[in-house]
């Protein structure tokens, strides 16, 4: 297994339809990727997003994506990373996929001189819980989100 980060020159046409034919299910909350919309992502010089993949004898086989920003607070010029998604296909779940791409995070975080890296995770989704928790934080807060739909 390896984690890499996806960048404009990669060929971003098959990756997009690598994600949206990987197997994912609800517990992803996977949205239809598009060229045009990865690409806006990636132009954006704070974003980071991974994917974790394996050669096999049919090729290359998508397990895991990654999207994070980096972000500045606007006092103490501290600088995070915060990490969006982890998604791992519901076929290579239990492999050690997710501990791996968080581990890729968090050492570009450290590269990249942040200060923390910060992820939220629903409070029923027990198998992300169990990941995040097994990779040691410096805290574990109890956050409520809220959502605002605009038109």
């Amino acid at each position: 297994m390896i984690v890499k980060q996806i960048t404009l020159t990669d060929d971003l046409a098959g990756l997009v339809l690598r994600i949206n034919t990987a197997s994912w299910d609800e517990a992803n909350e996977i949205s239809q990727y598009d060229v045009v919309s990865l690409r806006s992502y990636l132009e954006r010089q704070d974003t980071i997003f991974l994917i974790c993949e394996e050669d096999s004898r049919e090729g290359s086989v998508l397990l895991g994506i990654a999207s994070s920003r980096l972000e500045i607070k606007p006092y103490g010029k501290e600088k995070w990373l915060y990490v969006d998604e982890v998604d791992v296909c519901c076929d290579q779940r239990q492999r050690g996929v997710g501990k791996l791409i968080m581990q890729k995070l968090i050492e570009m975080a450290e590269d990249k001189g942040c200060d923390e890296l910060w992820l939220g995770a629903e409070a029923d989704n027990l198998a992300a819980n169990a990941l995040y928790h097994s990779l040691k934080p410096d805290d574990v807060s109890n956050v409520i989100g809220y959502t605002y739909e605009t038109d």
